[in-house]
């Protein structure tokens, strides 16, 4: 399978085709669905994945084949995928958004489905299927110090808040 991945600052592109990425767009540097098929031709993307939705979604979306499908995941309820000034356009072809937000689905598990998914993520964790960059700790009453660094661009790994000093 080939990638073609989407970033917000250029510094971030050296990483992933660090990592095996095919092709990195910088979404600052124009309208998403034109630099992707710049890429791949103009008939778009089969498949996509956005862990957010809001802007960069409604670009993306916008960058499916007209038989494309697209997975739009995230845990908070965030900005519905818009598709600009013209609605029609989400009415063209055939494509397909499937929408999973963690947040909706989470709450409705038993504590047995809870804690048994959570067995699997850190599973899959050990085995490196799933891998994540672990930030800084922070505890609850040092909040402030914790946003302004996930705010803080082109920072590595997630910011953490827990309980107890740190």
């Amino acid at each position: 399978m080939r990638t073609l991945n989407v970033v917000r600052r250029r510094e971030s592109v050296a990483e992933l085709e660090a990592l095996g990425a095919d092709a990195v767009i910088v979404s600052t540097e124009g309208p998403i669905d034109e630099q992707v098929r710049k890429i791949v031709g103009p008939e778009g993307v089969k498949y996509a994945i956005d862990p957010v939705a809001g802007e960069t979604g409604t670009q993306i979306f916008k960058a499916l084949h007209e038989d494309g499908r697209m997975l739009v995941y995230g845990s908070l309820t965030g900005e519905p995928i818009r598709v600009g000034e013209d609605p029609r356009y989400i009415l063209a072809g055939r494509r397909i958004v499937e929408v999973y937000w963690l947040g909706y689905w989470l709450p409705r598990l038993t504590d047995t489905e809870r804690r048994q998914l959570g067995e699997d993520i850190v599973a899959l964790m050990r085995e490196g299927v799933i891998e994540t960059a672990p930030g800084r700790k922070y505890s609850l009453d040092a909040i402030g110090e914790a946003v302004a660094q996930a705010e803080q661009k082109g920072r590595q790994g997630k910011v953490f808040l827990v309980p107890g000093k740190y």
